[in-house]
């Protein structure tokens, strides 16, 4: 195949508080250890906007100050380097959804398989250095390409990255307390919190799912919830009486709710990102002994796990493949609330 010279990318420019487009980007050339991907999917994800009104998080680089946005990635190597010739694993056409987060693969954390708290690196794709809003990308860190299974789509692979990872991910922290008997609310049914259903159907667990709009109940009772409520200050169930609150949202109406609702001993897990911010009722909760987590993405092993629970129809991710080029208006759509699940961009196809 013919690799262009340029393309085309959306990102960050410090002081916008837009997505900007950028044209005539040149299409980087891999170095000797590296692969060129070209990029067959990307996810928009709420962390996305964040960035764009907050800015990066920190970079050992220094600040980030401009670079491609995008990172839920999925494409397939169409150039190696020098060393990697005849390398089956990283050989031309070969498919791989990224890891986010660029780890070391040394530290300790790492090397206990926690690579996504790697204590080394605080690189990651789209969020402070360039990410998958383009058409190509070089990947320097070979640790981040994980091998899509051949049942997956560059589409559902790429969202794997962390619109399902990451309920994954904070899930798989209590999946021995989730018992037949286990009652657990989730709270936010947006691109995270309606896999997060799917996962916990698979544990035969009681599921009550809330969110402020009414037109997500039939997909939420399709992905397994048992129930489903706007308000669950006006449902049949009693405060103090789940065992696991899961926040999707974060917001301190949504901390609140998890808060009021969540039983002695029980486990509050926070996972949405909604606001930097949350006042905890320390009493309350410290008399009730409630433990608090919270999550941020998953570990590749679990990744990987991830898209072969997609493979075998455990969980299938709600979204929509929209053009690349109408990725500024999706952005305003999805900070309006007007998306369901995820949209994901095919960059080859701008």
């Amino acid at each position: 195949m013919t690799i262009p010279t340029t393309q085309t990318a959306f990102g960050y420019i410090k002081g916008e508080k837009q997505i900007q487009r950028f044209d005539n980007v040149p299409v980087p050339q891999p170095k000797s250890n590296e692969v060129l991907l070209k990029i067959e999917a990307a996810g928009l994800c709420m962390s996305d906007p964040h960035i764009l009104i907050g800015g990066p998080p920190p970079s050992l680089k220094g600040e980030a100050t401009k670079f491609v946005m995008g990172h839920e990635v999925a494409g397939l190597i169409v150039q190696v380097g020098s060393e990697l010739t005849g390398d089956s694993t990283y050989k031309v056409g070969a498919r791989f959804a990224l890891t986010i987060a660029q780890s070391c693969g040394f530290c300790k954390n790492c090397r206990a398989g926690k690579d996504n708290a790697c204590t080394k690196s605080f690189q990651a794709y789209g969020l402070n250095e360039d990410g998958g809003f383009q058409q190509y990308l070089v990947i320097r860190n070979l640790k981040s390409l994980l091998p899509i299974p051949k049942a997956l789509d560059y589409a559902t692979a790429a969202v794997s990255t962390d619109s399902v990872l990451t309920p994954f991910h904070c899930i798989q922290k209590v999946r021995h307390s989730l018992l037949p008997t286990t009652k657990v609310v989730v709270f936010g049914l947006g691109g995270l919190g309606m896999n997060a259903v799917q996962i916990l159907k698979n544990y035969g667990c009681k599921i009550v799912a809330c969110d402020v709009k009414s037109e997500l109940e039939k997909d939420a009772l399709n992905a397994g919830a048992d129930e489903f409520y706007t308000d669950i200050n006006k449902s049949k169930h009693f405060p103090e009486s789940f065992d696991i609150c899961f926040d999707f949202v974060g917001i301190q109406v949504t901390s609140d709710a998890c808060q009021k609702y969540v039983k002695a001993q029980g486990k509050y897990m926070i996972v949405g990102l909604g606001r930097s911010k949350a006042l905890i009722k320390t009493y309350e909760l410290a008399r009730r002994e409630v433990e608090i987590i919270f999550n941020f993405g998953g570990t590749s092993a679990e990744q990987m796990e991830c898209m072969e629970w997609i493979a075998m129809g455990k969980i299938k991710p709600i979204l929509t493949e929209v053009p690349f080029k109408e990725l500024p208006l999706y952005l305003k759509k999805l900070v309006k609330g007007e998306i369901k699940g995820r949209v994901v961009f095919r960059p080859s196809k701008l």
